[in-house]
């Protein structure tokens, strides 16, 4: 009779044991998941974000380059800048002097391909979208924030105006700077 419980008992310690092993194994397979998962995507992250700055260029532009001449208000360029990323997808910026009606008016009389999903006019907006376009500048592009830092003045500009007005394929952001009439003017291509 001792025998027999001696034998269930390490029988019951043995089946513990094992059930013991058995939710360690799964712990251990859950938590290398876990660690793989967070190594990959960091791995993802470093490998975009070094295209995004090591492949990416900047280059000379005019409204010209973007829009056909034909309607473009009259203004005088004071600076601006084009950054192409891998993909084809690009940001142009620009500072100049113009009648804010006027360029409003161009853009919203801009012909689309998708009138679906573009504005038919400009609207006023908060500026979220530069806003946005600036922090990703600072925090994934840093090299190239000293050639778009005229833009970065958009910040110290005690009273501005915001205004969008997307024309597929481009969205058109405008930070106008109430005081003096300079015009911010941001146009990223979309993504097809």
């Amino acid at each position: 009779m001792i025998n027999n419980i001696i034998i269930l008992l390490l029988t019951l310690i043995f089946f513990c044991s094992c059930e013991r092993v058995k939710n360690k194994g799964e712990e251990l397979v859950e938590l290398s998941k876990t660690e793989i998962d967070k190594a990959s995507k960091k791995a993802w992250d470093n490998t975009v974000d070094f295209a995004l700055e090591e492949l990416s260029y900047t280059e000379k532009i005019t409204l010209k380059d973007i829009y056909s001449s034909k309607g473009i208000p009259e203004l005088k360029l004071v600076e601006s800048i084009q950054i192409n990323y891998p993909l084809s997808f690009y940001s142009c910026y620009f500072k100049y002097k113009a009648d804010k009606v006027d360029v409003l008016k161009f853009l919203s009389d801009l012909n689309t391909a998708f009138p679906d999903i573009s504005d038919s006019k400009y609207q006023e907006s908060n500026g979220k979208e530069i806003k946005k376009n600036l922090e990703f500048i600072e925090l994934k592009m840093s090299k190239l924030k000293k050639e778009i830092s005229f833009f970065f003045e958009i910040n110290s500009i005690e009273k501005v105006e915001y205004f969008r007005c997307n024309k597929y394929p481009h969205a058109n952001y405008l930070a106008v700077d109430v005081k003096n009439g300079t015009i911010y003017h941001l146009i990223e291509k979309y993504w097809d």
